[in-house]
């Protein structure tokens, strides 16, 4: 069965449909910016991890998430959570922050 016409509005609403899911997997799939870090590495502290444990909750967080994981590395992981003690946003959970 073909169809020869096509409700405008219908076919606006799937073309809008279309962008949507385009948007959202191109947001996804890219580098976390700091902000999305954080956010992650609060949920990652929530699931009660060992020092040991930590990167690799946070990592699987992230690609959870939809984030590409290959250009955060374990420094950079380390260096937010003592930043974010630091500053007061979280309390050193971990133990592993020197004062």
């Amino acid at each position: 069965m073909q169809l020869d016409w096509v409700p405008e509005e219908a076919l606006r609403e799937v073309l809008e449909e279309i962008e949507k899911e385009r948007r959202v997997r191109k947001v996804n799939k890219r580098r976390p910016t700091r902000k999305d870090l954080m956010k992650v590495i609060v949920e990652a502290l929530s699931a009660g991890p060992s020092p040991q444990e930590f990167v690799d909750v946070v990592y699987e967080i992230l690609e959870q998430k939809g984030f590409e994981t290959k250009f955060t590395n374990v420094k950079r992981i380390w260096r937010t959570y003592e930043e974010m003690v630091k500053k007061g946003f979280i309390q050193d959970y971990l133990d592993v922050v020197k004062r």
